[in-house]
């Protein structure tokens, strides 16, 4: 097996763009990273930014440092991504099917 670096999705960063984790879609035309930051960004198959959003704690009282991302996974039509988080919730946010 040969393998070949195509292009960076995200420039290195110290600090707050460290990849914390990712999902490729079913239908393998999106990818998913989620950075330390708490916010996910959407990617298309040619590797283009084509969507971002920000995750949200269970609780609004303790604010955004209170939890972190630790898993995502999209469903099996890929129009929409679970996102567990360590304050014990998993999100499901609806994210279209392009």
């Amino acid at each position: 097996m040969q393998l070949k670096h195509m292009k960076n999705l995200l420039p290195p960063q110290d600090g707050a763009g460290k990849v914390m984790c990712l999902a490729w879609s079913p239908s393998n035309a999106k990818l998913a990273v989620c950075t330390v930051d708490r916010v996910v960004l959407l990617y298309d198959e040619q590797g283009e930014k084509r969507d971002k959003f920000s995750t949200k704690p269970a609780d609004s009282k303790f604010g955004k440092k209170s939890y972190m991302v630790k898993a995502m996974a999209f469903s099996p039509d890929s129009a929409k991504i679970a996102v567990g988080q360590t304050d014990n919730i998993i999100y499901v946010y609806k994210i279209g099917e392009e």
